[in-house]
């Protein structure tokens, strides 16, 4: 199966490039949901470190029960749909599948790990029992009434590769269900983050990840300004070392450049014909297979929300102190409008 996902930093307009590939003909839109079971916390990234970089007595089976609980909640409702509205019953069967295959003993036990994450009346109740236990009745204090045992999974050293082969075919068979008009490429956004993106494309046998990063300016402006977010600081000086801290990945991090692409929102606007090209070309999508140009990004209306920091003249001193702390990351404008 042939994966193109996009990935971003929030805000840096990756929906640009996802609406790009989805006017082609035989690429199959999973829409602007964002999948990010891979690489959210007690998803299959952390899963990876526990079974197989440090495959830890507890450590292991906890993570895979994580891992179901994370499964049961991105599965949504009736109400609220997530993950059932793209692969139906077949995202709990096949991910409980996938748990089991990556399950090589199975038997009753607990940890205080699990008893904790009961909150602290059950365990404010267990400890009480056993010290009740220990003092008034002098049962062995190596001996503990475990009021919650329940099944916990333990795994013995568990080979990269199976991980790997296992962990694939989940991926793909659960895409396989969602392409329901069987199309040659799968369009899924946020598979993979920006930073980091080469551990996580071992969990693919052919993906095309594309990262798109955005001015600095106007991501602050926007967050500040039109969107009124939670994930961008709001206090300019707070912005830039946040922005520096999610982009310090760059400076040692080196990609395939097979499987690999970095972008800047703004050439999808300002060169659009020659990025349009280069995007299509490194997914091995055939330029008559785009039949549809622009009719879901049209550089012509986006080119609104670009440079929005020239309107909003109240945040000048932010923007110029942006424009020194950050100016390795600033779009060059004044180059594009020369050409």
């Amino acid at each position: 199966m042939k994966f193109i996902t996009c990935a971003s930093y929030y805000g840096t307009g990756s929906s640009a490039v996802t609406d790009l590939i989805n006017e082609c003909d035989n690429v199959h839109d999973m829409g602007d949901y964002e999948f990010r079971f891979i690489q959210d916390p007690d998803g299959i990234r952390d899963l990876e470190y526990n079974l197989v970089e440090n495959n830890h007595r507890h450590n292991s089976g906890y993570a895979l029960r994580r891992y179901l609980q994370n499964v049961k909640f991105l599965n949504g409702s009736r109400a609220i749909k997530k993950y059932n509205r793209y692969f139906g019953k077949q995202w709990k069967i096949l991910s409980g599948l996938y748990v089991k295959n990556l399950t090589a003993v199975e038997y009753k036990g607990t940890w205080h790990q699990e008893l904790r994450d009961k909150g602290r009346v059950a365990y404010f109740i267990e400890r009480t029992i056993n010290k009740i236990a220990h003092v008034v009745f002098r049962v062995n204090r190596d001996k503990n009434i475990q009021l919650y045992l329940k099944n916990n999974i333990e795994l013995a050293s568990f080979p990269q590769d199976d991980f790997y082969t296992i962990t694939k075919k989940y991926i793909e068979d659960l895409f396989a269900y969602a392409n329901t008009d069987n199309k040659e490429f799968i369009m899924a956004d946020q598979l993979v983050p920006a930073s980091n993106t080469m551990q996580y494309v071992k969990y693919f046998n052919d993906i095309k990840v594309i990262c798109v990063d955005r001015d600095p300016r106007d991501l602050y402006i926007l967050e500040k300004a039109v969107w009124h977010g939670t994930i961008v600081p709001k206090n300019v000086k707070d912005f830039c070392l946040w922005y520096k801290a999610t982009r310090a990945h760059k400076k040692f991090e080196q990609d395939d450049l097979n499987r690999v692409m970095r972008i800047n929102f703004e050439d999808m606007i300002y060169n659009y014909e020659v990025m349009s090209e280069k995007i299509l070309d490194f997914c091995n999508i055939a330029r008559e297979n785009h039949i549809k140009p622009k009719t879901l990004f049209n550089p012509e209306k986006s080119i609104k929300n670009t440079q929005v920091f020239k309107k909003f003249t109240k945040y000048a001193d932010d923007v110029k102190y942006i424009e020194e702390e950050l100016k390795d990351y600033l779009y060059d404008f004044k180059e594009v409008e020369r050409q």
